[in-house]
């Protein structure tokens, strides 16, 4: 990036996961000035589900993802089990679809680089600053732009939400800290059809299928579990994911793939604000759901769709900047903070040995419940 970028873009997104670049992506369509920054250099993979609900279905193919010709995995059955193994069976509702990050990610930004957006691959903003109603951003060698308005969608931590003194990040005794870790399993015989979630002491793990005859394996465990462990993820799989006969066999065939795992830490639940400093947050920086609920990937195209009108009324000159972020943050709150809510329940809930088998024999007894909290994790079709 040179130096100095003389251009006063329309929108400038920290972050490219999918919120930003799908916000990116229709940004360009509708011929706004938008320039986006990822830290990372596409393709690149990501700690994920990488899951994506049948809701966002319509939506992707009218930004341009041709996801009819991509062959993926449709999914429309789970399986959860307790940590004893215990398991549930249910229809998935509306289903969902298995793409890896590393794939959809690069192919969202080269679509949105063809629509006209300004994407700076390996480049990190240390530094954004609202003055005299525009924002100005630093990267990490240097460089500086201006924008109108500027959304954040860096994911579930960065240095910049310390820079805005955000408010979750304010010391708690009760905030729990997570780690997470990805990989994708080889010539697994695992149902394409199917998701399963299996539980262990202060975690679970998450099995779906993806393109390309793999199988997603991710689960987020309490960073005591790690700790307790000599900090070996190897170790406290054998010592704690593994004793969950269920998922025992898939993990036994993680440990002979000589490609290790993706992990990242410090990951919270608290709950989360969507404008600080003026900057639109939206995907996980707005509010991270608990895994086991599902579809953050969702959820973050969910909001770039929301935040996409808004700003255009912002453009047309309807929508003052206060009016911009009052609108943004009710209509976020009323479209995905009952799913956020119902997320932490459930992982306060999951995890536990005993509530997780009790929670499994009330949900078997009583069906008509899982297909209550599948509507409101898979929500509807936009």
């Amino acid at each position: 990036m040179p130096a100095s970028d003389d251009m006063l873009y329309d929108c400038a997104i920290i972050g490219g996961g999918v919120a930003g670049l799908t916000l990116a992506l229709q940004l360009a369509q509708a011929g706004r000035r938008v320039v986006l920054f990822e830290k990372e250099t596409y393709p690149f993979h990501r700690v994920c589900g990488e899951y994506i609900s049948m809701e966002n279905y319509d939506f992707l193919c009218r930004i341009g993802v041709p996801l009819a010709e991509m062959d993926l995995p449709r999914m429309t059955r789970f399986t959860v089990s307790s940590p004893s193994g215990v398991a549930l069976h249910h229809p998935l509702d509306i289903g969902g679809l298995g793409i890896t990050r590393y794939v959809l990610d690069e192919l969202l930004a080269r679509l949105a680089t063809r629509h006209g957006a300004t994407v700076r691959e390996g480049t990190r903003v240390t530094d954004v600053v609202f003055a005299d109603d525009q924002f100005s951003l630093t990267t990490a060698d240097g460089g500086t732009c201006r924008a109108r308005i500027a959304c954040g969608a860096w994911g579930k931590h960065a240095n910049l939400d310390s820079k805005l003194h955000r408010p979750f990040l304010e010391p708690s005794r009760h905030a729990r800290q997570f780690v997470a870790v990805k990989r994708h399993l080889e010539n697994v015989d695992f149902p394409e059809a199917m998701v399963e979630m299996h539980n262990f002491r202060d975690g679970y793990c998450g099995l779906s299928p993806v393109a390309g005859g793999l199988t997603n394996c991710s689960y987020i465990s309490d960073v005591r579990n790690l700790r307790a462990h000599g900090n070996s993820i190897a170790e406290m799989e054998r010592r704690v994911l593994m004793q969950n006969p269920l998922l025992r066999p898939y993990l036994e065939a993680a440990h002979r793939q000589p490609t290790p795992p993706i992990v990242i830490s410090q990951i919270t639940f608290r709950e989360r604000s969507t404008v600080d400093a003026h900057v639109l947050m939206l995907g996980d920086a707005a509010g991270t759901i608990a895994p086991l609920a599902g579809n953050g990937m969702s959820m973050g195209m969910n909001a770039s769709y929301l935040l996409y009108g808004l700003l255009e009324e912002f453009f047309a000159g309807r929508l003052s900047r206060a009016g911009l972020e009052q609108r943004y943050t009710r209509a976020w709150r009323r479209l995905l903070s009952l799913r956020i809510t119902a997320g932490r329940l459930l992982h306060q809930v999951f995890g536990q040995p005993q509530l997780t088998t009790a929670g499994i024999q009330v949900l078997k007894r009583l069906p008509f419940m899982t297909d209550v909290i599948l509507r409101l994790t898979h929500g509807r079709p936009y």
